[in-house]
């Protein structure tokens, strides 16, 4: 006596037909991610770079205004405006890259869709 397969080879054949295309589905997914990733992670080291090298500028700015201080009023008034500078500066750079990583995310939201 035979007995029949609780399954046929066709549907085991088309299970793992749809398996694999899930599989390059969620490998798209992963690559798209990781190229968002990436591509946020090299923007803001970008701008971090540029954002560095204008307060080392600054910085030496304030230094060679300290030296041309004639008194520790005159000092503490260039220590002061560098201190707000300082301040306002990497709120600013705060924010831009704040805007840099959201622009990414909702630009990686969108193409999920």
């Amino acid at each position: 006596m035979t007995t029949m397969p609780k399954r046929s080879s066709v549907s085991d054949t088309l299970r793992s037909m749809s398996g694999s295309a899930l599989a390059g589905d969620n490998s798209r997914a992963l690559a798209n991610a990781a190229e968002t990733w990436l591509s946020a992670t090299a923007e803001c080291h970008r701008e971090m770079m540029g954002f560095m090298s204008m307060r080392l500028d600054k910085s030496a700015q304030t230094l060679r205004d300290v030296l041309d201080c004639k008194s520790p009023a005159d000092i503490s008034a260039v220590q002061s405006r560098w201190m707000e500078e300082t301040l306002r500066d990497y709120n600013a750079e705060m924010a831009k890259l704040m805007a840099i990583y959201t622009s990414s995310a909702n630009g990686a939201a969108g193409q999920k869709k």
